[in-house]
């Protein structure tokens, strides 16, 4: 996952957005592979890595540490900002969004904090992956100050090791324990080697054997061992001697466990003993207090049935209260709801004839609608053909003029696709040239090969270069001659120098002042040494030949800078040209580009007559003058007989349209009448409260009658029966209470005779 885009506002350092967008995206919009961020101390490098770490993990570690220096100059009315950019506009919410690669995005908005809050510690740690992934600055720091390499190494595999890291520290401490564990395996092992070259000691078997003998004679069955016995068959022993003692050892377990279980019980039967007594004494006053705990539970339940029925009782009253008050209002809720009847009858006959009248007059007024929109028509049309009539005159002028003016245009715009094809022509050609001569690649031997067709040269500085390039062939040929002159005398030097070392050593050897070579005298055999270590070496034929040679790569070097200068001259040719045939071209693209303007110029003039000439030939119907005019005196004929007609049919809807609005008016006042009395009578008090009885009880109103004497006698049964019924409740009451009395059972007996004055007082 690499990051693409970091979004910081109004956190530490970065005020706003605009100073606080980060962008780490290529040109195709994917994440760069390094980013590095340059700037001096306090430019907000840390925030930067703040915004980040806080975006995707809810916290900044590193800032924790200053919460203490923060609340000592925090504002008493705010709550503790170290996040927040206090620069910032108080409108303006810190906001963190990082978008990676990932396709997602890490955003993070602080929200405002109480005074006695921070928004360091705001919310629950997330995403704590960051650690693995991110080296912070502290971490960068505490690794650098680190002096011990170890603590450097675990500080660096803190971050980057990850789990090959902790695996690795495993391994170490598992090899480190299989060290120690070998270690001691090695040391018991050579214990155990001395322990067997020790020589066997046979008064070990005679322990054992009596030892077993007791056993076996008291029930076990162990096998005697002998002095031959196998290390299979000690096994095997070891083996049967270590079960039977595991089986030994749990028995004696189950058997002490049962011992200490039976010796508990042991102790507790004097307290057992104690406690019967002690519950023979209390049962009989258990019983007692059973009974009483029976009679206050039946008193109570006496009660509440007195009070249940004393309840029923009111609610028995005032339902016979309501009902009763209903039942004067029936008959006069009878007519009413008649009167409702009639009315709404009265007021539908009046919707419907309503309804009829409007769709009669909007059946009319469509019909006006349309005679108006016919004769308006037909006007417009009158007005047409006569302006039509009376400008047909200037249209033929027209129509005229446009055609000779089409003509014209055409004429003008073939003798401009002419000079258009002539100049692209020339241009053509230019191009082919400047294309051949900008390909070309002056040289000296493209030069004095000639066959360059479109390039101009002087012919005197050809042939000047064809001169140069002769004697400098020839000039070269004879550098090399030299060359292999200078080699040969080279190893002639050789041999000379080779000979005077021989004569130098055989003087050296056999001093003489006569010359080995030319025996030639000399005063003596020092002298004759210092003579031939004076022998010039380079001969003259080599002094000359070296001399030629230098005069040769003189003379080699004017004629190359001669063939240079001739070639650049020609170079500057080539430039001159090439510019001319720009130039030239660049004159021709002026005049295609001003002869195309010139016919684009006049093809759009003629497309515009032409449509000019459509829309006149429309506007006089595509006829001549004589025929416009016959066509046009009928057509008015037609109208001017099918008007009246119209106009009457007009009128005769306009009457009906009035008598129609009149009756209408009239229905509706009417109706209006019957609604206000209608509105009258359904809000009336005795009304609305009968209604209201017959919906909650779901009573047709032909049945209200018979529904209230019926629920009269059935509320007054109920009434009679809780009398009856707390008149019983009252006697039991005084029974128990006297029961119980009598009993000496523990009760309030204040309480009780309150609440036998109460249900008296409520019986009465």
């Amino acid at each position: 996952m690499k990051i693409k885009k970091v979004e910081i506002e109004a956190f530490r350092a970065y005020q706003s957005k605009l100073d606080g967008t980060f962008d780490f995206t290529n040109d195709m919009d994917e994440p760069v592979n390094f980013v590095a961020i340059y700037a001096p101390n306090g430019f907000g490098k840390s925030s930067f890595y703040d915004a980040v770490e806080w975006a995707i993990t809810n916290r900044v570690k590193r800032l924790t540490n200053y919460q203490n220096e923060a609340k000592s100059i925090k504002n008493r009315n705010e709550g503790l900002k170290i996040l927040r950019n206090k620069y910032a506009d108080e409108e303006t919410v810190t906001t963190v969004v990082v978008s990676t690669s990932a396709q997602n995005s890490f955003e993070r908005n602080l929200p405002k904090i109480r005074k006695n809050q921070s928004d360091l510690s705001i919310g629950y740690l997330e995403n704590e992956f960051f650690r693995n992934i991110i080296l912070s600055q502290d971490a960068i720091e505490g690794f650098l100050r680190e002096e011990k390499p170890q603590e450097r190494y675990s500080k660096f595999m803190e971050s980057f090791g990850g789990n090959i890291e902790i695996a690795r520290k495993e391994l170490s401490i598992l090899i480190s324990d299989n060290y120690s564990e070998i270690s001691t395996l090695k040391k018991k092992r050579n214990s155990l080697l001395l322990e067997l070259e020790q020589p066997i000691d046979f008064s070990i078997f005679e322990q054992f054997n009596s030892v077993v003998s007791e056993l076996n004679s008291l029930g076990e069955s162990i096998i005697l061992p002998k002095e031959s016995i196998s290390s299979e068959s000690v096994h095997h022993l070891n083996a049967n001697l270590i079960l039977r003692q595991h089986e030994l050892n749990e028995s004696l377990n189950i058997k002490s466990r049962l011992l200490e279980a039976l010796y508990e019980h042991l102790k507790k039967l004097p307290v057992i003993e104690l406690n019967v007594g002690y519950q023979i004494e209390q049962k009989k006053h258990l019983d007692r207090v059973l009974k009483g705990i029976t009679d206050v539970d039946k008193y109570k339940g006496l009660l509440d049935s007195h009070k249940k029925c004393v309840e029923e009782q009111k609610q028995a009253s005032v339902r016979l209260n309501n009902l009763l008050e209903i039942a004067e209002k029936v008959e006069k809720f009878v007519q009413t709801e008649s009167r409702l009847k009639d009315i709404d009858k009265s007021k539908s006959i009046l919707t419907d004839n309503c309804s009829k009248i409007t769709a009669d007059l909007a059946g009319f007024e469509q019909k006006l609608i349309q005679l108006n929109n016919e004769l308006r028509v037909d006007d417009d049309r009158v007005i047409l053909l006569r302006s039509t009539v009376d400008n047909s005159r200037l249209v033929y002028d027209e129509l005229s003029n446009n055609r000779d003016r089409i003509i014209l245009l055409n004429q003008q715009i073939s003798d401009r696709n002419t000079i258009i094809h002539e100049e692209k022509a020339k241009r053509d050609e230019l191009n082919y040239k400047l294309n051949k001569l900008s390909s070309l690649k002056i040289t000296s031997n493209l030069l004095l090969a000639g066959g360059v067709e479109d390039f101009v040269f002087e012919k005197e500085k050809i042939e000047q270069l064809g001169k140069i390039s002769v004697e400098l062939d020839l000039l070269e040929v004879n550098i090399q001659v030299l060359h292999s002159t200078q080699k040969a005398l080279a190893e002639q030097m050789e041999i000379h120098e080779r000979l005077i070392s021989i004569g130098l050593d055989y003087l050296s050897v056999e001093p003489s002042h006569i010359c080995p070579l030319c025996t030639t005298l000399h005063s003596s055999s020092g002298e004759l040494i210092d003579k031939v270590k004076s022998q010039n070496l380079l001969s003259e034929l080599s002094q000359e030949n070296s001399k030629k040679i230098s005069q040769s790569s003189i003379r080699e070097k004017e004629l190359r800078d001669e063939i240079q200068e001739i070639t650049q001259q020609a170079v500057e040719s080539q430039a001159q040209q090439l510019t001319s045939l720009r130039n030239k071209s660049h004159e021709i693209e002026v005049k295609l580009a001003e002869a195309e303007q010139e016919k684009n110029t006049f093809e759009y003039e003629t497309k515009n007559l032409e449509h000019r000439n459509a829309e006149l030939e429309r506007s006089v119907w595509g006829l001549s003058n004589q025929e416009l005019v016959t066509r046009v005196e009928a057509e008015l004929y037609q109208l001017s007989v099918k008007r009246p007609n119209l106009i009457q049919q007009k009128e005769n809807l306009t009457a009906q349209i009035q008598v129609g609005n009149e009756s209408l008016k009239a229905k509706r006042v009417e109706y209006s009448t019957l609604e206000s009395e209608m509105e009258t009578k359904s809000s009336s008090h005795v009304y609305v409260s009968v209604l209201a009885y017959l919906n909650e009880n779901a009573i047709a109103a032909q049945d209200i009658e018979k529904h209230c004497e019926l629920k009269k006698e059935e509320l007054k049964a109920i009434i009679r029966r809780c009398i009856a019924s707390g008149e019983s409740i009252t006697s039991q009451c005084n029974d128990i209470q006297q029961e119980m009395i009598t009993n000496g059972t523990s009760l309030d007996i204040v309480t009780m005779k309150s609440e036998k004055r109460n249900i008296r007082g409520s019986v009465n």
